[in-house]
C-alpha cells in the first residue's frame, strides 16, 4: 500500500472477507522504475524567480469529495449542479453521507423510480461514487430491503492508500439505531487494520450528539486511541465538533431543504473537498455557487452586459421641489419616470420592487419588463402623500431592481442595484 507507483483499493463487506481488489494505476511486474525528472529550469541567474522547488506532490496524498443531503425537501437542480461542479474539480472519487432519495413510502415502484432518478444523476460523475444510507433512504423495512437489493450491504469498509474508510448505517434498523451486528463488524474491521494512516467514518446522523442510546457509544469507544475523523449530515447545517481530540463534522446541504442563511447559521449548499495527508485529512468546504468553469465570464457576456455595467440600462428621473433650500419646502406628491434601455442583441429582463413608506405611497409597487434587443421603454412612477410633508422631514423612498440576460451555454447573469429618492 505504500508503493507510490501503484494505487490499490480494497473492499470488504460485513463478512470481513476480501470482496474485491482493483489496481487502479498499476506499476507493472518489471520492478520499480526510476523516478522521472519533474522539473527542468532554464534560469541561469544566481537569484531565482521562485521561493523553492519542493513541490507539494507527495504521492501518498489524494483528494476526494463528500456530498451531503440531497433530500429532506430537495430543491430541484441543486444536486445535479453539484455533480457538474464535482466533475470540474476532478477528485479521485466521491463519498456520501445519505439522504439520497426522498423515500417515505413502502411502494416498491415508487422507491424504484426514485433510485432510477438518483442513479441518473451520479452516472454523470466521471469518478466512483460511494453510497451511504440516510433516514430518507431507509426509513422502513421495505426500503431497507430495496437498499440491499441494489447495493448488497448497508454498511461496509474499504482501504485506499492505506486509509480505512468506514461507511456506516444509522438506520440499522430504522429509526436511529446501529445494531450489535454492525458494532461487531466495525470491531473486526478495526482489528484487521490497526496500523492504517487514518480512519475516516461516514454516516448520516451525528449520533454522538444524541442523548438516547443508539449503539454509537460502543462504536465510538472502539475508535478511541486511533487517528480518525467522523463525517455526517442530516441536519442541513454545518457544525464542527471535537471529541477525543478528533474532528467530528456535520456537513450542510447539497440540495436538501435549507434557508441558506449563510455561514453564521451553517446553512449553504456545499461539497467537502478533502485532501488526505500523513497528518490527517484537510477539509475545504466549497460553496456550490463558488465553483465555476472557464465560461464564468466570456467575451460575449462582457459585450452583452456592457451597457448595464456602465449604468446605462436603468435610470430613475430626479425630482425637484420649489424653494427646497429654504427649509420650508414641502412635498405633495409627484410623478417620475423609470427609463430602461437594452443595448444588447439579446432580450433583457428587468424586475424592480418599489418600497412605500408611512409618508409616501409608491405606485406601482412592482415592475416586470422584458426588453427586446436594442430597445428602450419608460415606466411612470407615482409618489403620493396624504398631505404635504416638509422635505426636511421626509424619510427615504427606495427601489431595489435587477436585470438579467439568458446567454446561450453559460449560467444566467444578473446585475442588481438600489435607487433612493
Amino acid at each position: 500500500m505504500n508503493n507510490p507507483s501503484s494505487k490499490k483499493i480494497l473492499f470488504c463487506g460485513p463478512a470481513g472477507a476480501l470482496g474485491l481488489a482493483l489496481v487502479l494505476l498499476g506499476g507493472g511486474c518489471a520492478g520499480p522504475k526510476p523516478p522521472a525528472t519533474h522539473t527542468r529550469v532554464q534560469v541561469d541567474s544566481a537569484l531565482k524567480p521562485w521561493s523553492n522547488l519542493k513541490f507539494n506532490d507527495d504521492p501518498n496524498n489524494f483528494q476526494f469529495v463528500v456530498v451531503s443531503d440531497r433530500t429532506g425537501g430537495a430543491r430541484p437542480g441543486v444536486f445535479e449542479d453539484g455533480v457538474r461542479k464535482i466533475n470540474l474539480l476532478q477528485p479521485e472519487f466521491v463519498m456520501s453521507v445519505g439522504d439520497l432519495i426522498q423515500g417515505g413510502t413502502r411502494d416498491r415502484h415508487n422507491i424504484n423510480t426514485q433510485w432510477v432518478e438518483f442513479r441518473s444523476f451520479v452516472d454523470q460523475l466521471q469518478m466512483p461514487f460511494f453510497f451511504v444510507p440516510g433516514n430518507h433512504d431507509i426509513n422502513n423495512e421495505v426500503m431497507a430491503d430495496e437498499w440491499l437489493k441494489r447495493f448488497g450491504k448497508s454498511y461496509y469498509h474499504f482501504i485506499y492508500r492505506d486509509v480505512l474508510f468506514l461507511c456506516l448505517n444509522t438506520e440499522d434498523p430504522p429509526p436511529t439505531r446501529m445494531s450489535t451486528a454492525q458494532r461487531d463488524y466495525v470491531a473486526r474491521a478495526l482489528a484487521e487494520n490497526p496500523k492504517v494512516r487514518w480512519t475516516l467514518v461516514f454516516m448520516h446522523k451525528p449520533l454522538w450528539d444524541y442523548e438516547e442510546d443508539t449503539g454509537w457509544r460502543e462504536i465510538e469507544a472502539l475508535l478511541k486511541g486511533r487517528q480518525h475523523t467522523v463525517i455526517a449530515g442530516h441536519r442541513h447545517s454545518y457544525t464542527k465538533f471535537e471529541r477525543n481530540d478528533q474532528s467530528y463534522i456535520v456537513l450542510a446541504s447539497t440540495g436538501g431543504s435549507s434557508k441558506l442563511r449563510g455561514r453564521a447559521f451553517g446553512e449553504f449548499d456545499q461539497v467537502g473537498w478533502i485532501t488526505m495527508t500523513d497528518h490527517g485529512p484537510i477539509l475545504a468546504n466549497l460553496y456550490l455557487d463558488g465553483i465555476w468553469d472557464e465560461n464564468i465570464r466570456t467575451e460575449k457576456m462582457a459585450e452583452v452586459m456592457r451597457g448595464a455595467l456602465e449604468g446605462k440600462a436603468v435610470a430613475f428621473e430626479r425630482m425637484f421641489t420649489n424653494a427646497m433650500f429654504r427649509g420650508s419646502a414641502s412635498f405633495s406628491g409627484a410623478t417620475t419616470q423609470l427609463r430602461l434601455a437594452n443595448a444588447a442583441d439579446i432580450p433583457m429582463k428587468f424586475s424592480a420592487r418599489l418600497h412605500s413608506t408611512d409618508q409616501v405611497h409608491v405606485k406601482p409597487a412592482q415592475v416586470e419588463r422584458v426588453l427586446p434587443p436594442h430597445s428602450t421603454t419608460t415606466v411612470a412612477v407615482a409618489l403620493e402623500t396624504p398631505a404635504p410633508i416638509k422635505v426636511s422631514e421626509l424619510s427615504l423612498v427606495s427601489a431595489d431592481w435587477s436585470i438579467s440576460y439568458d446567454i446561450p451555454k453559460v449560467p444566467p447573469v444578473e446585475i442588481t442595484g438600489k435607487h433612493v429618492w
